[in-house]
């Protein structure tokens, strides 16, 4: 993926590391960390890591589950794949595949627990992905899905119609840019119900490449300075008003995830028939 590149569809190897490198900085773990402590993946299950990244979250479920679990992750981006086949080298118990969510190479109920951390705000026909995840999952499985509504990731700027501007831009990498707004009415027409719902936000107060916002703000400027309607001068501007910010004192941003998770299956679920369109992109997940 180069610097300007229009689409997220796929990443090389530097752009992976590039990700690789926000979802390692210190707030972004404790969020990571927040979430699996909504997750009660334990000993002998076996687990679905859906678009799994670097890795990251299939090497904590691995050690969740332990030597008598398994773990099946999954992204349809290689040089992710390869990141998170050497991330979890040392444990057996994690297989990689290159696949698409809405094509799951898994038999009907296999998981007794699965993750997607920002995953299905990137799939276009996502009601199909949905039913095509509960279709693999075990009756009374744990289904956890964490998704950033990106109108609430903000910058403290003194030209706030800039900073909405970039953000305006920075939402046509994506599908479903606010998906958790309709999460819940989905998963329950897939066939989870009593979904629950929380939110975790991340916030920083001062710039620094070593935060997530830090980050972010080169990948939010990359791609939308290569949009004919945008520019690479509307994002210089908006980053050196946020530099100024910092330089007052005055830095902010913050953005929330939101995670969703039924309380149990419906013993129907997963069996609608699969549409076949719309393959997922990759993206910055956690």
């Amino acid at each position: 993926m180069s610097d300007n590149d229009s689409t997220l569809a796929q990443f090389d190897v530097a752009g992976a590391e590039r990700l690789e490198r926000i979802y390692l900085t210190p707030d972004v773990v404790r969020q990571r960390e927040q979430i699996f402590q909504l997750l009660d993946a334990r000993a002998g299950m076996h687990a679905l890591d859906s678009g799994c990244g670097p890795g990251l979250t299939s090497l904590a479920l691995a050690q969740a589950v332990g030597d008598a679990g398994q773990v099946d992750a999954i992204d349809i981006a290689p040089p992710m794949l390869q990141l998170a086949a050497r991330r979890c080298s040392a444990h057996p118990n994690v297989r990689f595949h290159q696949a698409d969510v809405l094509q799951l190479p898994f038999s009907h109920g296999v998981f007794e627990v699965a993750l997607a951390t920002q995953v299905y705000e990137y799939v276009a026909d996502i009601d199909a992905a949905l039913v095509e995840l509960a279709r693999v999952m075990k009756p009374g499985a744990q289904v956890l899905l964490v998704d950033t509504d990106w109108e609430s990731c903000v910058w403290a700027c003194r030209d706030e119609a800039r900073m909405r501007r970039v953000m305006e831009g920075w939402s046509q990498h994506i599908p479903h840019p606010q998906l958790p707004r309709t999460l819940i009415q989905r998963m329950q027409r897939a066939g989870f119900v009593d979904v629950q719902v929380d939110t975790i936000p991340l916030v920083n107060t001062a710039y620094s490449q070593d935060t997530y916002s830090g980050g972010m703000m080169g990948f939010i400027a990359s791609f939308v300075g290569g949009l004919p309607d945008y520019g690479p001068q509307l994002v210089a501007d908006w980053q050196a008003d946020v530099t100024r910010m910092h330089e007052a004192g005055g830095y902010f941003s913050a953005s929330t995830v939101t995670c969703s998770w039924p309380a149990s299956l419906d013993a129907n679920a997963g069996t609608t028939t699969r549409r076949s369109s719309g393959s997922r992109h990759s993206k910055p997940h956690h």
